[in-house]
């Protein structure tokens, strides 16, 4: 009886195991991106569109590492002035698995950097670094076991330029494509 209690506790473990195996792997996602920048201090928020890719390493089918970076392009500028922002953001993402269905909801939490670039033509151009944060989550669609849509990303958006704090809005939506999950 022993023996067969010792046998049974064994493959359990290795089951749990191997279960929990079956989540890992990598997956990047290419998404078109919207940002509303509120500068603060009275100032009119701008709007900012471009894109972003992600790369993701998968500890579990629940959590994983994001590495992000994007892009945008501020629109509704006076003609002659542009202004762009680049950013790069790491750290965890969790996603809730359903016990059925193709819908995977997340929640993330990502700093690092962002980059600010304006320039009014025949005067220069200038550009600043700053700390940001991002906080929110989203959701993917599975199309098929490799593919997703990414239907929705909603993050707080947090930037810190020159001793003055900005709260941003972002929105994505976009492909993501898994290797190994």
């Amino acid at each position: 009886m022993r023996k067969l209690l010792i046998t049974c506790g064994l493959l359990l473990i290795g089951a749990a195991a191997a279960s929990a195996q079956e989540g890992r792997g990598f997956d990047v996602s290419g998404t078109y991106q919207f940002v509303r920048f509120n500068p603060g201090s009275g100032s009119d928020g701008v709007n900012c569109q471009g894109g972003s890719g992600s790369v993701g390493a998968y500890f579990s089918a629940r959590i994983g590492v994001i590495g992000e970076f994007g892009g945008c392009k501020v629109t509704g500028l006076p003609s002659g002035a542009t202004s762009h922002e680049l950013s790069y953001l790491f750290g965890p993402r969790i996603y809730f698995p359903m016990s059925h269905g193709r819908v995977f909801p997340f929640v993330q939490v990502l700093a690092g950097g962002e980059r600010f670039t304006a320039g009014i033509s025949g005067v220069g151009s200038g550009s600043t670094n700053a700390f940001a944060a991002a906080a929110g989550g989203g959701a993917d669609v599975s199309l098929t076991r490799h593919l997703s849509l990414r239907a929705v990303q909603v993050d707080y958006l947090y930037t810190h330029f020159s001793g003055a704090s900005q709260n941003n809005f972002r929105l994505q939506s976009g492909i993501v494509y898994r290797f190994g999950r």
